[in-house]
């Protein structure tokens, strides 16, 4: 039988039917490349214009270094962890003990140690002295806010309070000077009392459930601890709630109450200086879940004989958190620009590169239209916004700064308003890859609603623009001065003119008060871009925009656009030289370079603002000079922030150590931290 059998030759199987090629499934081809290690500041025609206009060139190295990081590999994948791990908030220890924390991933704070150090939100401050500097700073906000935009709302929060923080007293200040430590470089993450550190970043907690926007609608109370003393510096003892409360691990909130005069402003501390201790009574109750904004913590608070401190006067609130509320609309309005200029970078770099029907997506005529429309639309927006940075600059003549009290709140309406149509055009031009959480088209198109809502929504502005419109006739005549600069452009004079008669009608018609702040707001982008754009933008813009009705989609042009010219002016992606971005990683130089070897100062480098005077009371009473970096650093801090170890003891007259662990406490204190009671008292 075996032997009839007949041999069958065994054929292998191959491997391959492609020989050495690729199988179909295995091939990549016809995607573009991600948008990464690119300078973010020489790839923006426009925003070097505004630099320029508003004398502001004199910081382009510092812009420059901060465009390569927001364009950075590296950036772009500490933003996708950022957001990937949104924070958690921690409300009780494992023993029961209250906390209040929020745990936040170490990216977030990678982040938010880049942007402080890189001076976001102090170089207006620390360089006030220097015409631009308002510009300067909100070019860096701009520039980093396309990287990643939710550790801009700290960043933003602790440049605006700067201004209410003013308000504190002497008395205060010398206990603790939040305002001079909200405008020092240095980030510190630490739940420790802002005591013990260098910079400290700032929150708000505003809104109530009752009222949200509507703030004298607030039921929080706050009553004086001891009745016999009264006036700014006064501690309080605040109960009552908060709807929103963002970045809750700030080292102080300011915070809106009800006194016996009025809703009045107080800054409540997460430490109480004078003791060290916790503020026991700041309660937060939860984190919003929001749609966009991951990486950043909002939060609810309770407040239950929360300490807090008067700033100003009783009964002046609205008037003390007004100052903060302008540069909070100013940032709103630089950073949706920057967002649609990020979106814009996204279409601009998918089209270059994708081919479709045997031609590159960016050379079909209806994609270019698309693209030129969406650049005229976001060089508008950049424009308009730096025209308002510019109002806010120290050497703004009081004509400027009469001009921005009206115009923040233009900028803020439109230029946020226009944000989210824009960012979802920009990501159907990546097609079916922009819907996709892969690339970063999500994460622009979550964010982009956001500022259009926070800091007032879009009825709210309106009718604090009409109240501007009625009490503030010096606003009202500069902001007639800027529109009538174009007046002499029959297309442009045609709305003007309208405006004018609007306005005259506007008491008797407020359902036109939209209509009429959007127009306002298109005639300030033509005047801002006939400063800052080139002509075929600034020709296209008021052809689109002032001619006609209202369109609804981008692309929809005329055959009167000098297309190449206006994409040529969006479509210059400069590729960073040091791709690797090797001078911002962990570890290696960092920014403070750059403000610590441009202008030397022989006080600390944490305390470039205060008298000698100051410095040398902090010396006698104990605090000691890092060798290694010229830092001022509190008494019972053993370790500088740059890492140094203080090795000899230090210790003041009266002081005493703890029993328990060891610390030195303040001899005014009863217990230490950790709890043990001081043994005198035993």
């Amino acid at each position: 039988m075996s032997a009839q059998m007949r041999t069958v030759p065994i054929v292998r199987r191959l491997t391959t039917f492609y020989g050495s090629a690729k199988p179909p499934q295995a091939r990549v081809f016809n995607q573009a490349p991600a948008l990464e290690d690119f300078d973010a500041y020489e790839s923006d025609a426009i925003l070097q214009a505004c630099v320029k206009e508003y004398g502001a060139e004199w910081a382009n190295p510092q812009l420059s270094t901060v465009g390569k990081l927001a364009g950075s590999k590296y950036m772009a994948q500490l933003a996708q962890d950022a957001n990937d791990n949104p924070p958690v908030f921690e409300s009780h220890d494992r023993s029961g003990n209250r906390v209040d924390t929020v745990k936040y991933h170490p990216a977030y704070h990678e982040i938010m140690r880049l942007g402080i150090e890189a001076e976001i939100p102090s170089f207006s401050w620390r360089n006030h002295d220097k015409k631009g500097a308002s510009v300067a700073r909100s070019a860096l906000g701009y520039l980093m806010y396309q990287a990643e935009s939710g550790t801009q709302c700290p960043q933003t929060m602790t440049f605006a309070c700067v201004s209410p923080l003013n308000y504190m007293t002497h008395d205060q200040r010398s206990i603790c000077n939040f305002a001079e430590k909200a405008i020092t470089p240095e980030y510190d993450p630490r739940n420790v009392s802002a005591i013990e550190k260098a910079g400290v970043t700032i929150g708000m907690s505003m809104t109530e459930k009752q009222g949200g926007s509507d703030v004298r609608a607030n039921i929080t109370e706050a009553t004086l601890i001891d009745s016999s003393v009264s006036g700014s510096n006064t501690a309080y003892f605040l109960n009552g709630h908060k709807w929103f409360t963002s970045a809750p691990m700030s080292d102080a909130f300011l915070t809106l109450a009800q006194t016996s005069n009025g809703l009045s402003c107080f800054i409540v501390p997460r430490w109480i200086p004078q003791t060290g201790e916790r503020n026991e009574g700041l309660r937060f109750q939860r984190l919003k879940s929001k749609i966009g904004d991951r990486s950043n913590a909002s939060s609810e608070v309770e407040y239950h004989n929360a300490y807090g401190e008067l700033l100003g006067q009783e009964g002046r609130g609205i008037s003390v958190i007004l100052e903060m509320v302008q540069n909070t609309r100013l940032d709103c309005s630089v950073g949706s620009s920057a967002l649609m200029r990020r979106a814009l970078l996204e279409a601009i770099n998918h089209v270059g590169h994708r081919k479709a029907f045997g031609n590159v997506l960016l050379n079909s005529p209806p994609m270019a239209a698309v693209i030129a429309d969406l650049t005229v639309e976001s060089e508008a927006a950049t424009a308009l916004a730096f025209r308002v940075a510019a109002t806010f600059d120290k050497h703004a003549t009081d004509h400027e700064k009469d001009l921005g009290r009206i115009i923040t709140a233009i900028a803020k309406y439109h230029v946020c308003k226009r944000a989210t149509q824009f960012v979802y055009e920009a990501m159907e031009c990546l097609g079916g890859n922009g819907y996709v959480e892969d690339g970063i088209m999500g994460r622009l198109f979550r964010q982009a609603p956001l500022n259009a809502i926070w800091e007032g929504s879009g009825n709210v502005i309106c009718l604090d623009v009409l109240r501007c419109f009625k009490r503030e006739p010096k606003a009202v005549e500069a902001l007639m001065h800027e529109l009538a600069t174009l007046n002499h452009i029959p297309e442009y004079s045609h709305q003007f003119n309208k405006l004018k008669a609007d306005l005259s009608s506007l008491q008797d018609n407020l359902a036109s008060v939209r209509s009429v702040v959007g127009t306002t707001a298109l005639l300030l982008q033509a005047v801002a871009l006939s400063k800052t754009s080139v002509q075929p933008v600034f020709d296209a813009f008021v052809r689109s925009r002032l001619m006609g009705g209202p369109r609804l989609e981008y692309g929809a042009i005329d055959n009167t656009w000098d297309i190449p010219n206006i994409i040529k002016q969006s479509n210059k992606i400069v590729r960073a030289t040091d791709t690797s971005i090797s001078s911002w990683m962990p570890l290696h130089r960092t920014t403070r370079t750059l403000h610590t070897t441009a202008e030397p100062c022989t006080r600390p480098r944490n305390l470039p603002y205060v008298t000698d005077e100051e410095v040398a009371k902090r010396r006698a009473e104990g605090d000691w000079d890092c060798p290694k970096c010229g830092r001022l650093n509190f008494l019972y801090t053993d370790t500088c922030a740059c890492s140094y170890v203080l090795t000899a003891p230090l210790a003041r007259d009266g002081d005493w150590v703890c029993s328990f662990c060891g610390d030195y406490v303040f001899a005014y204190k009863t217990k230490c931290r950790c709890g043990e009671p001081r043994p005198s008292w035993l």
